[in-house]
């Protein structure tokens, strides 16, 4: 599956979410993003590093499929759904048949169009060096996007059983 098709069932995935669970969704994106600010936090000599040596070089010339999931975007779209439009055309005008630079690097060049604490999962994991001493929070921001996952597979578990409810009491009752 390409990064579009993913980013167009995620759209509709949390298009489709309740205003309940919504709010459960982003509750716990909240807390992805305070996960992903403490990872930051104590990988900062890691991102002085990125960002002076490197200077964003892994978001260069990448297989861009394998870094954004379904997850991802969820979590992008429910604590930064303005950015949805954007996001679509960048990724329309994206050419997915050779590695090429990120889609989401304002001015195709960089820094990322995405918020700090907001980010895809294996972006914000992933470092270069030593992260050993960064493992504990990497595996808090890994737990909770597991979690995610988790969450809207039962949601919408609940909502194709609730769909399937109301049609057999509309049956019953006829």
């Amino acid at each position: 599956m390409t990064t579009r098709y993913i980013f167009k069932k995620a759209k509709k995935i949390s298009h489709q979410f309740s205003r309940d669970d919504r709010a459960v969704v982003k509750a716990l994106c909240c807390k992805i993003k305070t996960a992903q600010g403490e990872l930051l936090q104590a990988a900062e000599k890691n991102m002085l590093k990125c960002i002076q040596i490197c200077k964003g070089m892994c978001c260069k010339n990448l297989d861009i499929d394998s870094i954004f999931s379904q997850w991802d975007f969820i979590f992008i779209l429910s604590l930064l759904p303005h950015l949805q439009d954007d996001m679509e055309k960048r990724l329309e005008s994206h050419l997915f048949l050779f590695y090429a630079d990120c889609p989401f690097l304002k001015d195709k060049d960089g820094p990322c169009m995405f918020p700090s604490g907001v980010k895809a999962q294996i972006c914000i994991i992933t470092f270069c060096g030593d992260d050993k001493f960064l493992k504990k929070s990497i595996k808090k921001v890994n737990y909770l996007f597991f979690k995610l996952s988790l969450l809207v597979f039962f949601l919408r578990m609940k909502s194709i059983l609730d769909n399937l409810f109301s049609i057999f009491i509309q049956k019953q009752c006829k």
